[in-house]
């Protein structure tokens, strides 16, 4: 994450000093279909319920995601609409993972999704992460 704060934050001070309109967009955890020959990190983590890789649990116990549809979608949006400035967070979907536990044994439930982690508290509060800005402008969410 460190790398992208960085990352970020240099593209601002290009833009300012060559005087360049520029906006960012926040994404958390992105889901949906790849194109890439392996599986991407994010989706390691999103599914990590089902996979049982709990090195990822920690990752997605209170998680903010988004699809990666309206993320370009997002993009698009934003380069379009010339009011558009600053940094807009892209995140729809708030869910602790009992959330998306509950949601993957129902989906899919000829996995093992397990219905208990080891470590974290079922009543684990949602964290959220507010789009307003990006809504505000009149952006829609699938």
């Amino acid at each position: 994450f460190v790398s992208k704060t960085l990352a970020e934050k240099a593209a601002w001070e290009a833009a300012k000093e060559n005087n360049i309109n520029f906006i960012s967009i926040i994404p958390p955890l992105v889901v949906g279909p790849f194109i890439m020959p392996t599986f991407p990190p994010s989706l390691i983590t999103a599914l990590s319920p089902i996979t049982g890789n709990q090195a990822h649990y920690s990752i997605i116990k209170q998680g903010q995601f988004v699809h990666l549809d309206d993320l370009c979608e997002a993009h698009i949006f934003l380069y379009e609409n010339p009011e558009a400035e600053g940094r807009y967070i892209c995140s729809p979907y708030d869910a602790t993972i009992y959330d998306l536990a509950k949601m993957m044994r129902e989906k899919w439930p000829e996995y093992n999704v397990p219905s208990e982690f080891e470590g974290i508290d079922k009543n684990l509060p949602s964290v959220t992460f507010s789009s307003k800005k990006l809504t505000g402008m009149g952006f829609k969410f699938k």
